[in-house]
């Protein structure tokens, strides 16, 4: 058994070795596709603006964490606070390796038994789309706010299709309990089934963790643009919800959305005359403090989970 865990320790490790040279290559990779020239034209018009939106991770990844807890918590979960915090950290990792919708889960179940896993994916998806949700709903106000989405214009057909789609996505998120009785009776799935009806707060307060975690993302980007020289506005906020809303529709499997993010930013904000290259910047400036850097974080400090 010791030979075994020991061996187990060292994969560990090496796989946390493995993905910390990856993420540390695709920075230099986005880094030096950059064009020099640009470099040397390149100011900071408001460091005081950027000290800020990169402070504001730390009030990100507490609202993420309260997310986690309470959904810990809902299950009985919440007492090993060291528990709670490493397979946070390792979720952080998975979450950016892998979609978003689900990614995050594979960092998290390891660290319980596994009696209680399919219940902890099944309600981290549940705590994942509850983001989704706020991203549509912030979306869908830019949108028909400004009358348009930018780079497309304003088509009733889209308008219509966000609509009906926001409405499938409140129906299946309030209610997704319902149809589990078609599938397969399983353990995980009547446990999963019994949370959700002994809680019904418990997706209204994932919905308000997550309105705040979009509140704070808007915050970040609109202070990044700032300190990059662009000028604060309603408009530029709308844009930025509007970034956010087509992202989430755009598939992508892995490094959170790394490229896809940045060519949408330059499609829609480029519309009302902002810098290319602040777009570009402020965007991968946004994805290393959300996204690499607490994932780097929970790399170095996550441990092996305990059989």
């Amino acid at each position: 058994m010791l030979k075994t865990n020991k061996k187990q320790s060292v994969i560990f490790f090496f796989i946390k070795l493995i993905l910390f040279v990856a993420v540390v290559y695709l920075i230099y990779y986005q880094l030096n596709r950059i064009d020099p020239e640009k470099w040397n034209n390149f100011s900071i018009a408001h460091p005081s603006a950027l000290i800020a939106a990169i402070s504001l991770v730390f009030l990100n990844m507490w609202l993420a964490f309260m997310q986690w807890k309470i959904t810990l918590k809902v299950m009985g979960l919440s007492k090993d606070r060291k528990r709670n915090i490493q397979s946070f950290l390792a979720g952080l990792v998975t979450g950016m390796l892998l979609p978003v919708l689900g990614g995050n889960f594979f960092g998290r179940f390891y660290y319980f038994d596994k009696e209680h896993r399919g219940t902890i994916t099944f309600l981290t998806i549940v705590a994942n789309f509850s983001q989704v949700l706020a991203t549509l709903t912030f979306g869908i106000i830019a949108v028909f706010s400004v009358g348009e989405v930018y780079q497309i214009g304003d088509s009733w057909q889209l308008k219509l299709i966000l609509v009906l789609g926001f409405s499938l996505a409140l129906f299946v998120y309030f209610f997704i309990e319902k149809p589990l009785k078609w599938f397969k009776r399983t353990s995980f799935l009547e446990m999963s089934q019994t949370i959700l009806k002994a809680n019904p707060r418990f997706r209204w307060e994932l919905i308000a963790w997550s309105m705040a975690r979009f509140i704070v993302f808007t915050m970040q980007s609109s202070m990044v643009l700032y300190a990059f020289g662009e000028t604060w506005s309603l408009h530029l906020i709308l844009a930025i919800w509007q970034v956010y809303l087509i992202t989430i529709m755009i598939p992508s499997l892995f490094l959170g959305k790394l490229g896809v993010k940045e060519m949408i930013s330059l499609s829609v904000l480029g519309a009302l005359g902002l810098n290319e290259f602040s777009i570009v910047f402020a965007s991968l400036i946004i994805w290393f403090v959300n996204s690499l850097s607490p994932a780097l974080v929970g790399l170095i400090i996550c441990d092996r989970p305990k059989e």
